[in-house]
């Protein structure tokens, strides 16, 4: 005969069992997010260091086939003629209204304010200057670091330089190596710029060709110059514009890309050193003081185990009387020998008794 064991289903319902599940879920959460964190090469700077760009002299040079650096050049006019500019859909603000009424910052630009803006061309065309204008005060308008957490990663060098309408008004980042960097006059306009600096930067797959920037901001201590030979380390958030045409040392008329930033975020060497190591600093002393109160809780919770265990039952039959070296003086000694000869004696008239009743 066999007999069928009847299985019950276990009752999840119950507190502790949703407990369990709860911290197996949490154990589950924060794997994820260590596996997230760890992940970031940023997140290992402060052990690492920042990492350092390449000079521009030792990167690898881009194609030419890939990329159209000329300049448009306008045809001449017949006396009778005239060249019409071409209008955008909607103007400029009169005035930049960065922030909403949230409280919250607004950096996107509407793409129709830049239809008039026009690639490989020789400098800025007069069309073009209010749009130019509206994104640096925009750009000014803006904290910095609102504009870097919103903008994303340029794209590689190549790709902007052959799909320059796709990133039209876009905010970006570059990182790059600055060499060039002076101010610029500004022309009359209707947003309060009164404060322009270009600067001109490689980065690490721009090759020999530049990048431009403008900006109304600089850092503190920055260097300036027509050829900075250090080349500092620069990161540049800003909105792109057009493919800037301009006349290079060499007198050729060539192409570069051009941002709208607000301010140029400058890496100088000892502070980067400075940063790295006092981020390390902070980790490795967080790390002692853990292991500090670690022990500090441990040795702790001993005395007071201990102080727990002294009050207990167990310890008090433990306890012995203490007996010391004083207490034996009064207590009489007896020499083994002196024993046996007493016994001796003892047995010896007993034998003599019995030898005696003898017939």
């Amino acid at each position: 005969m066999r007999f069928h064991k009847q299985s019950t289903t276990p009752s999840y319902f119950s507190r502790r069992d949703q407990i369990r599940l709860f911290r197996l879920v949490a154990a589950i959460g924060v794997i994820f997010i260590a596996m997230h964190y760890a992940s970031k090469p940023s997140n290992w700077y402060w052990l690492t260091g920042r990492p350092k760009d390449k000079p521009a002299a030792q990167q690898t040079d881009v194609s030419q086939k890939e990329i159209d650096f000329s300049v448009k050049q306008d045809s001449a006019l017949e006396p009778d003629e005239f060249r019409s500019e071409p209008t955008p859909d909607i103007k400029p603000p009169e005035t930049v209204k960065a922030q909403l009424e949230t409280g919250e910052y607004d950096v996107r630009v509407d793409p129709r304010l830049l239809n008039p803006v026009t690639d490989s061309t020789l400098g800025i065309r007069d069309h073009e200057a209010n749009a130019l204008y509206y994104l640096l005060a925009k750009a000014a308008a803006i904290p910095q670091n609102i504009l870097e957490q919103s903008a994303d990663p340029a794209p590689p060098f190549v790709v902007i330089m052959t799909e320059s309408p796709k990133y039209r008004g876009q905010l970006i980042t570059v990182k790059g190596r600055l060499k060039r960097l002076t101010p610029l006059k500004v022309n009359e306009n209707s947003y309060g710029i009164e404060h322009l600096y270009e600067g001109w930067f490689f980065s690490r797959d721009s090759g020999t060709h530049p990048w431009r920037v403008l900006c109304t901001k600089l850092p503190k201590d920055i260097p300036q110059g027509t050829n900075l030979e250090n080349m500092p380390a620069v990161q540049i958030t800003g909105y792109y514009f057009k493919k800037y045409g301009y006349p290079s040392a060499a007198g050729k008329l060539q192409t570069a890309p051009l941002l709208i930033a607000g301010q140029i975020r400058w890496f100088p060497p000892a502070a980067a050193e400075t940063a790295s190591s006092s981020g390390a600093v902070k980790y490795v002393v967080s790390l002692f003081l853990a292991i500090g109160i670690a022990l500090a809780f441990m040795i702790w919770r001993f005395t007071v185990n201990d102080q727990q265990f002294s009050r207990s039952k167990t310890a008090r039959l433990m306890e012995r009387p203490d007996v010391s070296m004083d207490s034996l003086k009064d207590i009489e000694t007896v020499d083994i020998k002196d024993v046996l000869k007493q016994l001796g004696q003892q047995d010896q008239p007993a034998s003599d008794k019995t030898d005696q009743q003898k017939p």
